[in-house]
Order: C-alpha cells, then sequence, then structure tokens
C-alpha cells in the first residue's frame, strides 16, 4: 500500500506529465497551422506555375504557319 507521501509524489508526477503532453499538444496544433498554410500557398504556386508552363509549352509549338510570326522566326 502507498504512503500518503508516495501517492502526492505520484500525483504530481503524473500532473507534471499531464502538463508536458498538454504543452506538446499545443505545440503540434501551432506546427500543424503553420504546414496547413504553407502547404495551401504552395499548392497555390502550384497551379500558377503549371499555368506558366503550359502558356510556355503552348508558345514553343507556335510557327509561322499556325501564329502570326513571320517564317524567320521558325526554329529548328
Amino acid at each position: 500500500m502507498l504512503t500518503v507521501q508516495q501517492a502526492v509524489f505520484t500525483v504530481e508526477s503524473l500532473i507534471g506529465k499531464v502538463q508536458q503532453q498538454k504543452q506538446l499538444i499545443h505545440q503540434l496544433i501551432q506546427e500543424n497551422e503553420h504546414l496547413r498554410h504553407e502547404n495551401k500557398q504552395l499548392r497555390k504556386e502550384n497551379e500558377q506555375l503549371k499555368y506558366r508552363v503550359q502558356e510556355l509549352e503552348a508558345r514553343t509549338k507556335k510557327n509561322s504557319s499556325n501564329s502570326h510570326l513571320p517564317p524567320s522566326s521558325d526554329r529548328f
């Protein structure tokens, strides 16, 4: 059987562990929010870059026969 002093020590130890877990949870929630925000920004940037790549690829496929470019601008 535990003495009162041992029980108090055990309870205090458990309270300390709970507080540590609470702090860790708080830190993880903040990190998660930051990563979600960063993910959202990167997805937006990715979409913009995909669109830009499509535009540039479309330009490289044009030549004098399918655009307003003069024949001298045709690439080999």
